[in-house]
């Protein structure tokens, strides 16, 4: 299964609350700047912050449990035990007022199709890119004398913009049909 580039919440879940009690403490908000810049582990950001291996530990298991943070990999010390590398995971926070759980679900089907048209239009572009396709001069040109005898360029159609454009197109009438049909 993919992993989910967003964390979702109601105002009504538990979860919601638990995030924000981890967001508003000042050493999860240290350790989340510091894990912006680079990787590190849990006894490098004592050593970075000067706060103690205990209340790391503490915040980065929080971090952890609210996919906050991630664990990127790990090293073994000179003692054999295993250390983990942190990271920030790069994750959009998006939390929805209370009683429009229905506005929620749709959001979280609306959001994957949304960022997979984004990125198969990226692929088109990038597999079709515009390129310029030089037509050597053929009996056919030599033989007009309307047309310049030099090379002549042709370009390819915007295949990616097309293919965003009806992604764009489809999300919206998507959300303007169910506007409507939640106004009746």
């Amino acid at each position: 299964m993919a992993e989910e580039k967003f964390i979702l919440l109601s105002l009504e879940e538990k979860k919601s609350k638990e995030l924000a009690q981890v967001i508003s403490s000042n050493t999860s908000r240290k350790i989340l700047d510091l894990l912006a810049k680079k990787e590190y582990s849990e006894t490098d950001i004592a050593k970075e912050l000067n706060i103690p291996l205990s209340t790391v530990h503490y915040n980065t298991q929080l971090l952890l449990k609210n996919n906050l943070i991630e664990i990127k990999d790990f090293l073994w010390s000179e003692k054999g035990k295993k250390i983990q590398l942190y990271r920030l995971a790069n994750k959009l926070i998006i939390i929805a007022p209370k009683g429009e759980n229905s506005f929620i679900d749709k959001i979280k089907t609306i959001i994957p199709v949304a960022l997979s048209g984004f990125i198969i239009s990226g692929a088109i572009y990038w597999f079709n890119k515009p390129k310029e396709i030089v037509a050597q001069k053929t009996e056919m040109m030599l033989a007009a004398p309307a047309l310049d005898s030099t090379n002549v360029v042709y370009s390819q159609p915007a295949y990616a913009l097309y293919f965003l454009l009806g992604v764009i197109i489809t999300i919206s009438l998507y959300l303007m049909v169910d506007y409507i049909r939640r106004r009746k």
